[in-house]
């Protein structure tokens, strides 16, 4: 029965989905709270930034911060399911054109060069096949300038879930490190919750923002 439930766990942390999706992420959130408030200090946002939030999932993360910053705003994920739920949690933010929500697949996202300021992504790194081409897509719709933020548990950390047994993947601090400079960017790492937590800030080269 546990493994069971961790399998159900992870399927629907990889790709929300449903009902189950819904539930996971409502759990997830709650418990992941502390990690999201460390990610979006790191990012330091400022009002007038267009925002990319990679795996935003139902929204969460985006309604924090669309409460708090005046910018533009936009999220992606795989599930259909999920995007709708997000669309649900940001009714009034669509409705103003302030958000846009969009299920499209992070390795080929539909903007054109140069679109965003800051991107970012939460717990989503486990799931990717490829860190080098996706972080040369991510780079390529960053802004001369802008900065990413790959947030994400230790090793460690993760270790102490036994659903992060079903399909995660545990990527060496080097790992992260190396592809960031591969794409090109200036990459630097900063301790989060004790160092239970690493934000990987990689910055696109070119003139300042």
């Amino acid at each position: 029965m546990r493994i069971n439930l961790d399998r159900f766990i992870a399927k629907h942390l990889t790709t929300p989905a449903g009902f189950g999706g819904r539930v996971v992420s409502f759990f997830m959130n709650r418990q992941n709270r502390p990690l999201y408030e460390e990610a979006i200090r790191v990012m330091a946002l400022a009002n007038g930034e267009n925002i990319l939030d990679i795996g935003c999932g139902n929204g969460y993360v985006l309604n924090i911060i669309a409460k708090r910053y005046n910018g533009t705003f936009t999220g992606i994920d795989i599930s259909e399911s999920i995007i709708n739920a997000a669309k649900k949690r940001n009714e009034k933010y669509i409705a103003n054109g302030t958000m846009t929500l969009a299920c499209q697949d992070l390795r080929t996202m539909d903007f054109a060069d140069s679109t965003f300021s800051k991107a970012y992504t939460i717990n989503t790194v486990y799931f990717w096949d490829s860190l080098d081409s996706t972080m040369n897509e991510i780079k390529r719709v960053l802004k001369p300038g802008g900065i990413f933020i790959n947030t994400l548990y230790s090793n460690e950390t993760l270790s102490r879930f036994s659903f992060t047994k079903h399909g995660y993947k545990r990527y060496t601090q080097e790992q992260l490190i190396k592809a960031g400079i591969d794409a090109g960017f200036e990459v630097e790492v900063v301790p989060i919750l004790k160092e239970n937590a690493f934000c990987y800030l990689y910055r696109k080269q070119g003139d300042s923002l």
